[in-house]
């Protein structure tokens, strides 16, 4: 028998920027404040009193002009989040940089550089065009997974797997426009810019693949970041950082595949190839499992589920080899768009199924 699903709480975000921080403080009040303390142990743990360190963080950084320039909804949404959840407002602007912090702690204390998610896009035609990622972060954010269900009348709604407090880790939307990511850490970051998690938003804010392929190479990227996005017969893989974006073309254009390494001759940070071992050992099961023949939900979990090198496994379970926050696998079709959402690890049936309603057409 599968798995039941773990639980995944859904949060209804409607109508403005502080009607949809309102709705999301109040409904994770706890969860954002977990998410907030664990966060704070685990800086405590590897870079000391984390108090200080997030404010030298936030001071010696500057990210909010390009967020008032390009997403000052988002920015509303989070300062209301905050208030209705009863945290601090830096604590949870500090909470949204996941990728910023990072990047910083690289910077100025030579941290090691993570090695976190795989992600993937496949146009089957005539079938839906896929795309799905493992969402890899610390063990300290399990138990605060979340999907947010956004819908501001204007743009597409959207459905967007987060952890609490935080505007997005990933998503999908009724225009049929998917987003995922995977940190960089090879390429260039920037103390300023555009934070990842408000990119996500704003691209799941278009109305179409090609309005989306756009914005991600004209947005100012604060972070080493690499975008896969995809629409219903197309998708496309860009490797953005503080220097610009590289278009990542795949020797078979259908099947676009990636880890934590650049694929695109983007100037990088030259390291030692035990540095990239786990992506590449990640990047090669993919391609062994997806590389070729037809995809379809029941393949594309398996090799997200996969541990093919027990050392360098896809699906991370905590510990030594990393933890799985969790999983985004949707299909896209000019009349259906379906998502499968795991909370943590993936596992047979561990999975929650959503359908998007096309623009258009009733919910």
């Amino acid at each position: 028998m599968d798995a039941p699903p773990r639980p995944l709480p859904t949060i209804d975000a409607h109508g403005g920027p502080r009607e949809r921080g309102l709705a999301i403080g109040a409904a994770l009040a706890a969860q954002i404040a977990g998410h907030v303390a664990a966060l704070k142990r685990m800086l405590a743990q590897k870079v000391g009193p984390p108090d200080a360190y997030l404010a030298a963080f936030l001071a010696e950084t500057d990210f909010r002009p390009a967020i008032h320039q390009h997403t000052p909804d988002l920015l509303a949404e989070m300062e209301a989040t905050a208030e209705a959840a009863g945290v601090a407002p830096d604590d949870l602007f500090a909470l949204q940089l996941l990728d910023e912090e990072w990047a910083y702690r690289l910077r100025r204390h030579a941290a090691r550089a993570p090695t976190k998610c795989s992600s993937l896009a496949i146009v089957d035609r005539p079938g839906p065009t896929w795309i799905a990622q493992n969402m890899d972060l610390g063990d300290y954010t399990d138990g605060f997974q979340a999907l947010l269900a956004i819908d501001d009348g204007a743009a597409p709604a959207a459905l967007v797997f987060t952890a609490a407090g935080i505007l997005a880790l990933l998503g999908v939307n009724a225009a049929g426009v998917g987003v995922c990511v995977n940190s960089l850490p090879q390429l260039p970051s920037a103390p300023r810019g555009l934070p990842v998690a408000f990119v996500i938003r704003r691209l799941l804010q278009t109305r179409s693949a090609a309005e989306a392929f756009e914005l991600a190479q004209t947005l100012p990227h604060a972070t080493n970041q690499h975008y896969v996005i995809a629409g219903p017969g197309e998708a496309r893989s860009f490797e953005a950082s503080a220097a610009g974006v590289s278009e990542y073309r795949a020797p078979d254009p259908s099947r676009l595949l990636h880890t934590n390494h650049p694929l695109t001759d983007a100037p990088a940070r030259s390291e030692p190839p035990a540095a990239r071992e786990n992506s590449v050992a990640r990047l090669s099961s993919l391609q062994t499992r997806l590389g070729a023949g037809r995809p379809g939900l029941a393949k594309i979990q398996a090799a997200l589920s996969s541990c093919d090198d027990p050392r360098h496994p896809v699906r991370r379970t905590g510990g030594a080899v990393g933890f799985t926050c969790g999983t985004m696998i949707s299909a896209l079709s000019p009349g259906r768009v379906e998502t499968w959402v795991s909370a943590g690890p993936p596992t047979a049936g561990g999975y929650h199924h959503h359908v998007l309603a096309p623009i258009g057409q009733p919910a």
